[in-house]
Parts: structure tokens; sequence; C-alpha cells
């Protein structure tokens, strides 16, 4: 397993819920991290919590992720801070409760332009520089709604068969770089985290549990290649 430490995460979604646990485990393992979200009031609150657990370094940036400048705006102000951009993770999204025959378009536009446009947007903006140094990686949070269809989700389970589909493309067209891609496909996630054990919902995911397991991926050596890893809970 490769050691983390000093290497540089650029976490979409990085306020709260899933990114912010990732975060998390990254700054106690001795990584920097640039937290990115559009809740910016959320971001320096939080940056403030990570860099009191150190090692690593927290900084934050706010960001859209489906607009172009502010993606690349995004992977610049992270290298500025800290001088190298080691791994994207793809987080943001967003889901709505809606039937096909009643969607509305915006409704439709909004979870694709989130989920998906944003992942290609992030992934577009970090790639010259991860090229240019022949070594990264982008770990896309995808879903179960990746592989299976839900009632009522239909835009999302569109995006983020997407985003599988994408990062599968993506893995072919960089691995000759050195860059690694991969996607976790988690099931139910209890955000946010309850505050003591007796609240966990059985057959709910916890924030940690995709953390470590994004932490896992990661660290793998250079030479091993995983598959797409889904997990739920029981």
């Amino acid at each position: 397993m490769k050691n983390l430490a000093g290497q540089v995460a650029l976490v979409t979604g990085g306020g709260s819920g899933i990114g912010l646990a990732i975060s998390r485990s990254m700054v106690e393992a001795g990584m920097n991290v640039m937290l990115a979200s559009r809740r910016s009031e959320l971001l320096e609150e939080q940056v403030h919590e990570l860099n009191a657990l150190g090692p690593g370094v927290a900084s934050a940036v706010s960001l859209d992720v489906r607009d172009k400048q502010q993606a690349a705006g995004a992977a610049s102000a992270t290298l500025e801070r800290f001088g190298s951009l080691d791994v994207l993770v793809n987080n943001a999204g967003l889901g709505v409760q809606d039937r096909v025959i009643d969607c509305p378009e915006e409704n439709w536009d909004l979870v694709l332009d989130t989920c998906t446009k944003g992942t290609f947007l992030m992934s577009q903006a970090v790639l010259p520089f991860m090229q240019e140094q022949r070594k990264g990686f982008i770990l896309n949070i995808a879903s179960q709604a990746a592989i299976n269809g839900y009632a009522n989700a239909a835009p999302y389970c569109a995006a983020k068969f997407a985003v599988l589909g994408f990062g599968l493309a993506l893995q072919e067209e960089v691995k000759e770089f050195g860059i690694k891609v991969h996607s976790l496909c988690p099931g139910l996630v209890q955000v946010p985290t309850p505050k003591d054990a007796g609240q966990i919902k059985d057959g709910w995911l916890q924030t940690e549990d995709l953390a470590a397991l994004a932490m896992f991926v990661i660290a793998q050596p250079g030479r091993v290649q995983l598959g797409n890893i889904g997990l739920w809970g029981v």
C-alpha cells in the first residue's frame, strides 16, 4: 500500500457528508486536501475542524461543478495552494424524486449537469497536470443507482450510469500516463452521520464506511487496478 502522506487531493462536495468524511480521513493520513463546494460558509468551518486534526492541511475553494471556469479555477487554486494535485474525488451530486412522466426538464438538467457534467468538467480540469506528472488518481463516487434502476429516480440513475461509463472510458484514455480511474457504487448512506451508534439505521452505510474504502482504493500500489466496487449496508 502507498504511503499517502504529503499527497494532495481535491474533493468536490467536500463540505459535508461523504466528501467531508473522505477529506477527514485524508487529513488524518497526512494528505493535504482542498475542499470544494458551493456552500462556502460551511467550508471555512470544516477547514478549521480538519486543520485541528492534522497532520495534513485542509483548505477550501468555492465551486459549482457545473461551471467549466469554476472547475478549472478549483484545480488551479489547489495547485497554487499546495503545489501539486495527486487525487481528484468527484463526489458532488444530487437527486430528485420524480416519475419520468412528469419530471420537469429543469430537474433532469440539474441532476445530469451536477452528477455527470460535473464529473466530466472536473476530470478535464485536472488531467493536463496529472498527465504531465504521469501519475494521479480520479475517484468517482457513483452509486448502486449506476447499476440498478429505481422508480422515481430516473434522472439520478441515468446520471450515475453515465458516471460509471465515463470512468471506464477515461481509464482507457489515461492508463498510459499512470493515472488510475475508479468508481465506488454505494447503496444508501446515512447523512448526516448519527450522533451515537443507537441511531444508525439498519441497512444503511455510514460516511466513514465510504471514507475507509476510498482510502483503501487510493492507497493501492501503482501496479494494481481494481474493478469498480459496489457496497451496501446490511
